[in-house]
């Protein structure tokens, strides 16, 4: 049996997110990839065995200040353990940015 992915996984729940929500999977941006991206919420989802692996691309530090984008770093084995919940948190906190960034 092949073993899922957790990417493929969590793009199954996100893909179909409400239109004011909506994601990209495989998000260019100024030379590097975000996994998954709302801009609305100005939110990328990143699926990461170690989110506390310094990350020393400059160019996306920057671009996410002058973005003003968060990129949140989801562990595969959660994903993997129950991606509609953990896609139901990543839009619930979705919304709430999105409510954030249009005031």
């Amino acid at each position: 049996m092949a073993k899922a992915d957790p990417q493929t996984l969590l793009w199954q729940h996100l893909k179909d997110a409400p239109r004011e929500l909506e994601f990209l999977r495989d998000h260019e941006a100024e030379g590097f990839t975000l996994p998954f991206y709302c801009a609305a919420a100005h939110l990328a989802i990143e699926v990461d065995d170690d989110p506390f692996r310094a990350n020393q691309n400059g160019a996306r530090e920057r671009w996410q200040e002058r973005h003003r984008v968060d990129i949140m770093q989801v562990p595969p084995t959660h994903v993997l353990r129950n991606a509609g919940e953990v896609a139901a948190a990543i839009l619930d906190i979705a919304t709430r940015r999105k409510e954030r960034f249009a005031k």
